[in-house]
């Protein structure tokens, strides 16, 4: 049978170090100063060899002092973090929440959600900036990002929320008089790009084992999604956006899908929140709940 120990001597140990002092760690604990000494005295005991050079005035750990110490406070960080889990299940959250998210995205589907979750958590206070720029979260101080597309390697947290597929679209007007057939024929027809991608050069078109590169003839450059489709609408030109973005103007009439039996890049919806911080029992719960709720 393997030995047990006595885990409550790691925190003698760890708050000893940190003090320098074992006065220190008996303030920090709440405990005096000959409990402190005699459990640092038994835990030498367990491990079997020294772990702190002792003077009249300082500690300081030895080398088996330092490596113990960083496996002891992982092990007492652990610890707390799950005490924490299972008291938040039941903690109601509260606090402010900092959330940004691209504009249409936002309109259609993180506000509606926000309303009923704040019907569900009144105390929490939602800071909600909607824009179709890249925003930096942590240089920002947001808690939450929605972002729309491919992600760039970071070391923020990301998690997909759902799937697309960009389409090409355009007036009915403007597809009636353009008489769109095949992907190259849009190589004339005047495109509406969006700033995001300012930098793509042609679109792919594939159906079944083709595949057909257009170089779009650029007219306009917008930064927000219902500027394009309002330019696409009114002139003679198109433009291509993720397809859940356009349900209701397709489903309506005011928008057509260009060459509908080819298809261009599939991108996803995400989550992102910044590495290394501590999430709220707020974020979490709307974390969760998002991804359980959001939909297209």
């Amino acid at each position: 049978m393997s030995r047990r120990y006595n885990l409550n001597r790691l925190s003698h140990f760890v708050a000893t170090v940190d003090a320098g002092t074992i006065t220190g760690a008996a303030e920090a604990l709440g405990i005096s100063k000959a409990v402190v000494s005699k459990q640092l005295q038994r835990l030498e005991e367990d491990v079997g060899t020294p772990l702190l050079l002792r003077n009249t005035r300082h500690l300081q750990p030895t080398a088996a002092g330092r490596q113990f110490y960083e496996d002891a406070k992982s092990a007492l960080t652990q610890a707390n973090n799950a005490f924490e889990r299972v008291q938040d299940r039941d903690r109601v959250p509260k606090g402010t929440l900092r959330i940004t998210a691209p504009v249409d995205f936002g309109v259609s589907y993180v506000a509606p959600f926000l309303a009923k979750f704040q019907d569900t958590y009144p105390e929490v206070m939602v800071d909600l900036h909607l824009s179709d720029g890249l925003v930096d979260i942590i240089e920002d101080r947001f808690d939450l990002a929605f972002r729309i597309g491919w992600l760039t390697d970071s070391s923020n947290l990301a998690r997909k929320l759902l799937d697309f597929e960009v389409i090409a679209i355009c007036s009915p007007t403007t597809a009636a008089r353009a008489n769109i057939r095949e992907p190259e024929d849009l190589s004339d027809l005047p495109f509406v790009q969006s700033s995001v991608m300012s930098g793509r050069t042609e679109w792919v078109f594939e159906k079944d084992t083709q595949s057909k590169a257009v170089s779009p003839n650029v007219i306009s450059e917008i930064n927000i999604t219902l500027a394009m489709v309002a330019h696409v609408m009114n002139g003679y030109c198109y433009t291509v956006l993720p397809d859940f973005l356009l349900k209701d103007d397709l489903r309506q009439g005011r928008l057509k899908r260009l060459l509908p039996d080819w298809s261009l890049m599939k991108g996803g919806v995400y989550t992102v929140t910044p590495p290394n911080r501590v999430r709220s029992n707020a974020l979490k719960r709307f974390l969760e709940l998002a991804h359980q709720n959001i939909s297209v």
